[in-house]
């Protein structure tokens, strides 16, 4: 029973420090909106994250560090991976850093409408009318009826979209495959996809200024390990519940982003923010009881 105790709160505890190290890799990038292109940002991301991978892999798999057990599902988190990953870029160099992350992060509120379809879980009325509640806090944060509406919004909401099938993908490769080799994997790709768009689109590329590395090479490193942990998470716990630790991120990020880049979160923001916030800890609750329910 013990063991048992402790797997979920390894998960949980995976995810939140990926949740953090998220943030993190989210100030570097709108830090290096200003310094190089999105092409540049984007296979620098997923080069100079390869080393740590590469040695935790080898380190934790010897030479079976690439071999993957679900190749089309492993196929389908390159792909998605992959959208996400532009997506989330996108919203982060062109969007407050609060809002972004808000949209961003509703990706639990997708994650539980297309569990029940992709995973077989079940999902009773409440997280079905939070699901509904989490929507509407989508909606008050993207304000349709102002007249400073941006369709830049698009990219959180398509990020969270890519997020949520992306935990769905690692929750099932989580039964089957080592983290570290998934991860692996991911970048080798991600790097491969990239350096083909360096070769054909040339002048989107940028050659780095040296203060700009440091930069680079940090965004690198902490996406690996943040990496290792969400798909480590998804190996000791389930989707919904891994998905719902990441609401941590919203009132962190509107603090930075007031602190570092003098962004205010307007009340529409901050009222669609907290409504995401409720819906998702209802979904969390309700899956714990229901899990609570089912072992009892």
């Amino acid at each position: 029973m013990l063991v048992l105790l402790r797997l979920p709160f390894i998960g949980v505890l995976f995810s939140l420090l990926s949740v953090l190290l998220g943030l993190y890799t989210g100030i570097l990038i709108k830090k290096l909106g200003a310094d190089v292109t999105l092409v540049t940002t984007l296979f620098y991301r997923f080069l100079l994250s390869l080393p740590f991978l590469l040695a935790f892999a080898f380190y934790s798999r010897g030479l079976d560090l690439l071999l993957i057990r679900r190749k089309w599902t492993m196929a389908f988190r390159v792909f998605i991976g992959f959208s996400g990953a532009v997506f989330w870029f996108l919203a982060m160099r062109n969007l407050p850093l609060g809002q972004a992350i808000s949209l961003s992060q509703s990706s639990v509120i997708f994650v539980t409408l297309l569990s029940p379809f992709l995973l077989g879980e079940r999902v009773g009325v409440y997280r079905w009318g939070a699901v509904a509640f989490g929507f509407c806090g989508l909606v008050i944060i993207a304000n349709p009826f102002s007249e400073t509406l941006s369709f830049q919004i698009i990219y959180g909401v398509l990020a969270a979209l890519c997020s949520a099938l992306l935990s769905i993908s690692l929750r099932r490769l989580g039964k089957s495959d080592h983290p570290a080799s998934v991860a692996l994997l991911y970048n080798f790709c991600g790097t491969l996809i990239m350096g083909l768009i360096v070769i054909l689109f040339p002048s989107q590329h940028d050659i780095p200024h040296v203060g700009v590395w440091i930069d680079l090479a940090l965004l690198g490193t902490v996406t690996g390990v943040a990496q290792i942990f969400l798909t480590s998470a998804y190996h000791y716990a389930d989707a919904v519940t891994v998905a719902s630790m990441r609401y941590v991120q919203i009132p962190l990020s509107g603090v930075l982003g007031y602190v570092l880049f003098t962004e205010i979160m307007t009340g529409a923001e901050i009222i669609g923010a907290t409504i995401i916030v409720l819906s998702c800890c209802v979904i969390a609750w309700r899956e714990f009881t229901y899990k609570s329910s089912t072992n009892g």
